[in-house]
């Protein structure tokens, strides 16, 4: 899980709306940037990365950076849920 899921949770439970929007837009930020490294990732290697193997560093790289980027997605949209429940 992301480190700023607990934050998330905890922030909801004392009901601190301002900390927990911040918290929500760090991670959009950090979204951002990873979304720009893919872009530039895969403008650079996709043709490499057909044909390379599963093993590779730059298929390995890949797979660790598509793995942290789906915990952030799953974070954000756990963060979007406490934000609506609050009705922010």
């Amino acid at each position: 899980m992301h480190p700023s899921y607990s934050k998330i949770v905890s922030l909801s439970t004392d009901r601190n709306i301002q900390g927990l929007q911040s918290t929500y837009t760090q991670l959009l930020v950090e979204r951002m940037k990873l979304d720009k490294f893919f872009d530039m990732f895969l403008d650079k290697f996709h043709r490499k990365m057909d044909s390379e193997t599963q093993d590779s560093p730059i298929r390995k790289l890949y797979n660790s950076k598509s793995k942290e980027y789906s915990e952030l997605q799953r974070t954000i949209t756990i963060a979007e849920y406490y934000m609506k429940k609050h009705y922010v």
